[in-house]
């Protein structure tokens, strides 16, 4: 299932999933169920439409549970763009999501060093103050 428009809002659906930008520099996703290969490309078509210059935060809303495919994970390793996220702040995921992407996280840093933050905490709310923080430790 390709990603389509969901409304004026500018929300996306990719697959089970929903994507939408908060401006100025949040892509903000809701996962609803593993993630696919197909996913992540959509997810990375999105995280192009940002300016190339511009540092990004992927908010995740990871309560509805899920992780990446094998083949999900491969994808992430090899198209995301870490020199342009700042970092991806995830709320609400379970404990075998955030052991999975932990250690995919300690890949990415082996195959492709960067200054890209995986950070986890338990609420929307955490999430948030993580990146108006992260925002005025960079400015």
């Amino acid at each position: 299932m390709g990603a389509t428009d969901d409304d004026a809002s500018g929300r996306r659906s990719i697959g089970p999933h929903l994507a939408w930008v908060e401006p100025p520099d949040v892509l903000h996703t809701r996962i609803d169920g593993d993630i696919t290969r197909e996913h992540v490309e959509e997810l990375l078509d999105a995280l192009a439409t940002f300016p190339p210059a511009w540092r990004i935060y992927i908010l995740r809303d990871a309560r509805g549970g899920g992780a990446p495919t094998r083949e999900a994970r491969e994808a992430l390793v090899k198209g995301l763009p870490l020199d342009q996220i700042a970092a991806v702040v995830s709320y609400g995921a379970s404990f075998q999501t955030r052991t999975l992407l932990t250690m995919l996280n300690h890949a990415m840093r082996v195959l492709r060093p960067g200054k890209t933050r995986f950070i986890f905490v338990e609420t929307e709310a955490e999430a948030r103050a993580f990146l108006e923080a992260d925002r005025a430790r960079r400015a």
